[in-house]
């Protein structure tokens, strides 16, 4: 009897912890070993920007400022953006079209250039887009350019506008400050010059002035006098020479006995040196900029001082000071394009910085930039006027045209005969 209690309590022990144990939750199974961590994306690779410059032919004796220009650009940016480090890529382009394009494209496929910049010269400029445009690339333009060259792609830019809508502005100057009726023109037989003056023309001629004259003389002419003696007289004499010509048709102009006020068609090409030598001859000569190192604002002072910091160990004839314009339409164009870079985050994909340049707000030391359907600037357009300040020569503004289209309106175009 009590043995059979034993087993009885046995039993009970055993159905009890069966009872326990079926009720007891499952074990959790061992998870299955999940993917390997992505490894860190790699750094991106630098921004690279290509620039076709012009140390050989009649475009050379910029070269340093433009040099320069592009070092200050890329230090006010930070020397970097969104982790990414600025590289700058250069070749001479000799002024060839044909090189132009063949270092283009060695740029973008072995230097795996982001944006083109240049070259200065017009022509090459556009032969480049002829390349750069179809390929879908991002390229600016170092200075004015030709219009019909921005049509060749979706990202061709010109922040400094084009030749003719620089010119367009001197010529309305010409007549509405200066009361010219009648001009007389001259300048280089180059694709360009003929630009900056013909768009002086058409601005002169849309306020009911006259072209009495135009003479055309080759790029490497060294002595203007048959150009001089066949000069006609007339309220204003319209010209535009690259910087060589420019100097050596003033010293010789007054010789000639001429005091009728000179306005250079376009942009001025004299640096302070020129200008300086050329002493009381130049004094009244007129020009038209978007960038000046004279001009008296806030903002285009402290870029002054930032250059000069910068440059200070520098030779004269090696930009120590920003008084070539070519040097400061450069700066611009690399500040915007890399003013659109950090708005992008550092995304240097064409189709992303092209759009954000087509619909951005950009800030250079001479005004706000923004861009037009067909990729011209829109911003201010500076005239000025070399005068005598205390025994230095230096260009003044004299009238300020304030946030306009950097090209001629379509009603000016072709008002002037294209003589």
């Amino acid at each position: 009897m009590k043995k059979n209690l034993i087993y009885l309590v046995v039993l009970v022990i055993m159905a009890g912890a069966l009872i326990l144990g079926a009720c007891a939750p499952a074990p959790a199974p061992t998870p299955a070993p999940g993917p390997a961590p992505a490894p860190a994306p790699a750094p991106a690779g630098p921004i690279v920007l290509g620039w076709l410059a012009s140390y050989t032919g009649p475009n050379s004796a910029t070269q340093p400022w433009e040099e320069n220009a592009i070092e200050l650009a890329i230090a006010d940016i930070g020397g970097q953006i969104a982790g990414r480090s600025i590289k700058v890529v250069k070749e001479d382009t000799a002024a060839d079209p044909a090189k132009a394009v063949e270092i283009a494209r060695k740029f973008v496929e072995v230097e795996k250039a982001d944006v083109l910049f240049g070259p200065l010269p017009a022509n090459d400029s556009a032969a480049v887009g002829a390349y750069s445009g179809p390929a879908g690339l991002v390229h600016l333009g170092q200075c004015e350019q030709i219009r019909d060259a921005l049509k060749q792609g979706p990202y061709e830019f010109s922040p400094d506008g084009t030749h003719k809508g620089t010119g367009y502005y001197v010529g309305l100057y010409a007549y509405d400050v200066l009361g010219a009726k009648t001009a007389t023109v001259i300048h280089d037989d180059i694709a360009f010059a003929e630009d900056f003056t013909q768009g002086a023309m058409d601005g002169f001629a849309s306020r009911g002035g006259k072209i009495i004259q135009r003479q055309r003389a080759p790029i490497f002419t060294q002595d203007y006098a048959s150009y001089l003696t066949a000069m006609e007289k007339a309220d204003v004499v319209i010209y535009w020479f690259v910087p060589p010509n420019a100097f050596r048709f003033n010293q010789q102009y007054q010789q000639f006995g001429f005091t009728m006020p000179r306005v250079q068609g376009g942009c001025t090409t004299m640096n302070d040196q020129m200008q300086q030598d050329l002493g009381g001859k130049a004094v009244g000569i007129a020009s038209c900029a978007s960038d000046d190192a004279n001009v008296d604002t806030p903002d285009a002072k402290a870029f002054v001082d930032r250059w000069l910091k910068m440059f200070a160990d520098k030779p004269a004839d090696k930009g120590r000071t920003p008084d070539y314009n070519e040097g400061l339409t450069m700066y611009t164009s690399v500040s915007v394009y890399l003013q659109a870079v950090k708005k992008a985050n550092g995304d240097t994909t064409p189709a992303k910085v092209g759009e954000i340049l087509k619909t951005g707000t950009f800030d250079t030391p001479w005004s706000k930039v923004t861009f037009d359907s067909n990729r011209v600037a829109i911003g201010n357009k500076y005239v000025l006027v070399i005068t005598n300040v205390n025994g230095k020569y230096i260009r003044t503004v004299a009238k300020t045209y304030e946030n306009v289209p950097r090209d001629i309106p379509a009603e000016a175009e072709g008002k002037a005969p294209k003589m």
